[in-house]
């Protein structure tokens, strides 16, 4: 979340920046003409104004559009987390937004829920439903491959859920040596899933089916104490100052 904030000020920084460095690049060049030149130098000048003009919308565009993406993104992480939020008072633990170093690169997961003898990682993708199609709504799992509307697939999402799940086991087993099952779960907020065999490596459900699919679909495979070590360790995680450069 904190990369997301910060792209959002190089996004408007670079509305400011962009078209005056084109603008004073083109007229730099332009004032090398002669004096004799005038009037054309005046007419530069206006084809520089009219360039830089044209960058900036152009940037404007974009920005805006990473804009847009951005903000549903964190709209999508703030519902999952309040439909999480319930877990805490039976017993589990909620994290959000937990940073994490792979190799060189950082990146965080998403949400992790931890309690009962049980690790969850869940990964949210917030993605716009088409227009004008009344099933546009229903996304389709077999337990390998996403279906969206239209017929398109992907299996990126689900691969992306496994590492983070991958990451946070072999984490687990390294720091507190707990060999702990992690759970990936794959939800889309604002989306119908249809499908999702039990057996399936990564979950996919609702974001309003989260609650009920944590609480009964996955068996106890630590005991309490290593349920506990979990938790701080996680903890630890999220107030280790080594890593809060991440989104």
């Amino acid at each position: 979340m904190g990369k997301s904030l910060e792209s959002l000020l190089l996004i408007f920084l670079g509305l400011l920046i962009a078209p005056a460095g084109v603008f004073l690049a083109a007229y730099s060049i332009f004032s090398f003409l002669p004096e004799s030149f005038s009037g054309l130098r005046g007419l530069c000048s206006l084809a520089a104004a009219a360039i830089a003009l044209g960058v900036g919308m152009g940037w404007l565009y974009l920005g805006m559009s990473r804009f847009m993406n951005l903000k549903l993104g964190l709209f999508g992480e703030r519902v999952v987390a309040d439909e999480l939020e319930g877990l805490k008072k039976q017993g589990y633990a909620v994290f959000h937004d937990v940073p994490c170093l792979g190799g060189s690169a950082r990146f965080n997961l998403d949400h992790v829920v931890v309690g009962r003898g049980v690790v969850v990682v869940i990964e949210t993708k917030t993605r716009r439903k088409p227009k004008g199609d009344k099933e546009g709504h229903k996304l389709s799992y077999n337990g390998q491959v996403l279906t969206w509307p239209g017929g398109q697939t992907s299996t990126g999402e689900l691969e992306q859920a496994q590492r983070n799940a991958d990451w946070l086991r072999r984490e687990l087993k390294k720091e507190e040596k707990v060999d702990a099952v992690v759970h990936p779960v794959l939800t889309f907020p604002g989306w119908y899933v249809n499908g999702g065999p039990p057996q399936a490596p990564v979950t996919v459900v609702a974001h309003k089916m989260l609650a009920a699919t944590l609480e009964k679909r996955f068996q106890p495979s630590l005991t309490q104490a290593q349920t506990d070590a979990v938790v701080r360790h996680l903890n630890r995680l999220c107030t280790n100052l080594e890593y809060a450069d991440v989104e």
